[in-house]
């Protein structure tokens, strides 16, 4: 992969919005012409990824290092890797030639600029700090000296592009 590809993460507490956010970023991103690649920590290993009886699950389940199952218009591989960072995935599975790579969690990786999501309903502070790398809110309400509005993803895109994708050619 390509080193120079900038890396952004956007974290929060769970259900604070933190996928739609993303979604939108990069549907104006890629809108835009943008190479866009995107991580998502999945913690709790609670997400779905492969039904059940299916051919690639059971590959997997019968315990392949890696299954790789290859669509028309999509490739979708599944690695079984217990002790990995982020910078692991970045280096080993991210693609050549994107132009932001953004990540959903990994709180505690320091190496990327985080933005953090908090609505309103929430009603708390950061749980990242800008010692963890915290550069701005993503929020309906709280005040922070780098905010942008959670209604206004085209915003933050807009900041993206000349911050990250722009600053990096």
């Amino acid at each position: 992969m390509d080193r120079k590809t900038p890396v952004i993460s956007i974290v929060g507490i769970h259900n604070s919005g933190k996928t739609t956010f993303i979604e939108a970023v990069i549907k104006i991103l890629s809108s835009r012409g943008y190479s866009i690649g995107a991580v998502k920590h999945d913690p709790k290993g609670k997400a779905k990824t492969d039904t059940p009886g299916k051919d690639s699950y059971r590959m997997y389940s019968a315990g392949a290092k890696q299954v790789v199952l290859a669509s028309p218009g999509k490739i979708t591989s599944y690695i079984r890797d217990e002790d990995y960072e982020l910078s692991d995935i970045i280096d080993r599975y991210m693609i050549n030639g994107l132009d932001l790579i953004i990540v959903e969690g990994f709180k505690g990786y320091r190496n990327t600029d985080k933005y953090e999501v908090i609505r309103k309903e929430e009603n708390r502070q950061p749980v990242i700090s800008e010692e963890e790398g915290l550069k701005g809110v993503i929020t309906d309400y709280y005040s922070y000296p780098l905010r942008f509005d959670i209604n206004r993803p085209e915003e933050f895109a807009d900041y993206v592009e000349e911050h990250y994708i722009r600053a990096k050619k």
